[in-house]
C-alpha cells in the first residue's frame, strides 16, 4: 500500500486538544513542515508564552522554552543571542503578541534581532470574546 499521508517529525505523537476551529492544529502542521522541510528541526529551539500558545511545547518535536505573557520575544532574543547558531521562533496569540507583547516585538524588530516570530491571530482573543 502506497502512503499517502504521514504525520510530520516535527510533531509530538500527543494528540492536539485545542477547541474546534481555533487553527492552532492548522499551524502547528504548517511550521513543524516547515521546520522538517527546512532541515532545522534538531537546531530549533521555540519559545511558547502563556495562553493556548503555551501548550505548544507538548507538540513540537524541538526543544522548547515558556516564556511569561507577551515576553517571548524577549526570551526568544536572549535564547539566540546565547545560541546564534539555533533557528529561535516564537509562537504566540493575539492576545498575547498584539496585546500585551506589542512593545516587546517592536524592540525586536527595531534591533532587527534574528527569530521569528509566529503570530497567530485567530480573532479569538479569549479575555475579550474577539478581536480583528
Amino acid at each position: 500500500m502506497t502512503m499517502v499521508y504521514e504525520k510530520s517529525k516535527g510533531l509530538t505523537d500527543v494528540p492536539f486538544h485545542y477547541c474546534p476551529g481555533c487553527t492552532h492544529g492548522v499551524i502547528h502542521k504548517l511550521v513543524a513542515e516547515s521546520l522538517v522541510e527546512l532541515g532545522v528541526l534538531d537546531d530549533a529551539i521555540g519559545v511558547a508564552p502563556v495562553g493556548c500558545s503555551v501548550l505548544a511545547y507538548k507538540y513540537f518535536n524541538c526543544d522548547m522554552q515558556e516564556a511569561a505573557h507577551g515576553r517571548a520575544p524577549a526570551v526568544a532574543t536572549g535564547i539566540k543571542r546565547v545560541h546564534p547558531d539555533k533557528v529561535v521562533f516564537s509562537y504566540q496569540g493575539d492576545g498575547d503578541l498584539a496585546s500585551i507583547g506589542a512593545g516587546e516585538i517592536v524592540h525586536v524588530a527595531h534591533r532587527g534581532e534574528k527569530i521569528t516570530t509566529i503570530f497567530v491571530n485567530n480573532a479569538i482573543y479569549g479575555m475579550t470574546g474577539g478581536q480583528m
